[in-house]
């Protein structure tokens, strides 16, 4: 049936899931977007991965965006504010982001990334700033 519109996934547990795009016709995900082939119609639950983690098929218009949500989401849900002593876990989760989506998509996550991994440095340092000026 083509008139309905396609499975809305977002449901899904936001702190276990991925983002991938499917490989079409160009590199823009809004353009390579082909709704007859989005989802098995026959499949009811989304794929599964290693670990229990849920991989959810999305096409964004934002793409970056998308993907810092969802590694904001999972970075959070481990309640990490620490990113040297969670360095294996973040390199982890960047491992599984690049192996999990499509080559060119690996720009959008690399910037979300590097992005978090900044503002998780900066909040630490001035946390260290703030405990320093307390304790004068």
């Amino acid at each position: 049936d083509h008139s309905r519109p396609p499975p809305d996934f977002a449901a899904v547990f936001a702190s276990r899931r991925f983002f991938f795009s499917s490989p079409g016709l160009s590199n823009s995900i809004s353009k390579s977007h082909r709704p007859n082939e989005e989802m098995n119609p026959t499949s009811s639950r989304p794929p599964s991965v290693d670990g229990g983690v849920v991989a959810v098929k999305k096409y964004s218009p934002d793409p970056y965006s998308d993907f810092k949500k969802s590694m904001e989401e999972m970075i959070e849900s481990r309640r990490i504010v620490d990113a040297h002593g969670n360095w294996d876990y973040l390199h982890e989760l960047l491992s599984c982001y690049l192996a999990m989506n499509p080559k060119h998509t690996h720009g959008y996550i690399v910037s979300a990334f590097a992005d978090i991994v900044v503002r998780l440095l900066r909040s630490m340092q001035w946390a260290s700033m703030m405990l320093r000026r307390s304790s004068t």
